[in-house]
């Protein structure tokens, strides 16, 4: 896996079990954080693009926390 902050956003390349092609635009996609601080495993929503590609998975976004009213 491949992480990097750039424009206050992640960057991210993963690898995956998958061959198709697709590109999705999420607003509240779940995924895992991992506090290397405190060894705490969250749950936020992630905002952004995803590519899937064949064996591979880019992600361009931001994960943020809801707060509700």
């Amino acid at each position: 896996m491949y992480y990097k902050e750039m424009f206050d956003r992640s960057f991210s390349i993963e690898l995956r079990n998958g061959v198709g092609f697709d590109i999705e635009f999420v607003d509240s996609r779940p995924i895992y954080l991992y506090n290397t601080f405190t060894e705490e495993l969250i749950v936020r929503p992630f905002q952004g693009t995803i590519l899937l590609l064949p064996l591979m998975v880019i992600s361009f976004g931001r994960a943020y926390e809801e707060i509700e009213k």
